[in-house]
């Protein structure tokens, strides 16, 4: 029989709490400890959506990326989506897992993902964050022109859209961060790096980029994080064979493209 407290267990081994930024919230933050779980649903976000989904498909436990809950909480209702979100886990009997930072830095975890799903090979970590490794830096199957590279990131993410800057020169070595991590970009040209994918970049850092003659590929939030569920996915089933455990099916990308 597993339980809740099992597969937390787990996850704290591949990516170990002591890992997490000091202002995170991570690990077990709804459901109980000793609750017997046969279905397990992975996602970025947990979202009213996902909870619903996790239901139908019988899951006791939802293992997410963001904190389903982050910032203070005084109240639970259905006033608000994470009320709805927690009042919807309580109800349905769903425990909810979520590693954040801790999955940023852990090996094979975010940013090995996203690295991987850009076919990088001689993946190094990038630069020592507060508690652990953060970004990868790695090369390309072969040397792409900064706007070929940009259709590639597109294609390989299954993002909407990305926006870059071109640097002028061909690229060949990649660093990649999930998620807002601009301020790695000169630990990424540190490391050799021709172009630096990452999610969230702002105008200011396109410019800087540009200026310093690194490609910067902003490919979104989403779809640079989003890799991760399947790891989550992968590593419970294969610790836990007895386990249904799925990737959500209607968990997508909030931002949509014209």
């Amino acid at each position: 029989m597993t339980v809740v407290q099992d597969i937390l267990t787990f996850l704290e081994g591949f990516t170990p709490p002591e890992l997490a930024e000091s202002w995170d919230n991570v690990g077990l933050l709804c459901g109980d400890r000793t609750q017997q779980v046969s279905g397990v649903l992975c996602a970025l976000d947990v979202t009213e959506e996902v909870v619903a989904e996790a239901a139908e498909k019988d899951a006791q436990l939802i293992v997410a990326h963001h904190p389903a809950i982050f910032t203070s909480v005084s109240r639970v209702t259905a006033d608000d989506a994470t009320g709805r979100i927690l009042r919807a886990a309580i109800r349905n009997d769903i425990a909810l897992i979520c590693m954040h930072t801790n999955a940023d830095c852990a090996q094979g975890g975010v940013n090995d993902a996203l690295a991987s799903a850009l076919f990088l090979t001689g993946i190094e970590s990038m630069e020592a964050g507060e508690n652990g490794m953060l970004g990868r830096v790695g090369n390309l199957p072969r040397e792409m022109q900064p706007r070929e590279f940009a259709l590639y990131v597109k294609e390989c993410l299954r993002a909407g859209g990305v926006r870059f800057c071109d640097s002028g020169k061909p690229i060949r070595r990649v660093a990649v961060g999930g998620g807002a991590c601009g301020k790695l970009m000169d630990y990424a040209l540190a490391k050799g790096a021709d172009a630096f994918v990452i999610g969230d970049c702002s105008y200011d850092l396109m410019q800087r980029a540009q200026t310093i003659g690194l490609t910067l590929v902003d490919a979104g939030h989403f779809p640079t994080e989003n890799p991760v569920a399947a790891v989550f996915a992968g590593q419970i089933g294969a610790a836990f064979p007895q386990i249904s455990c799925t990737v959500s099916e209607r968990h997508k990308d909030c931002i949509q493209f014209v």
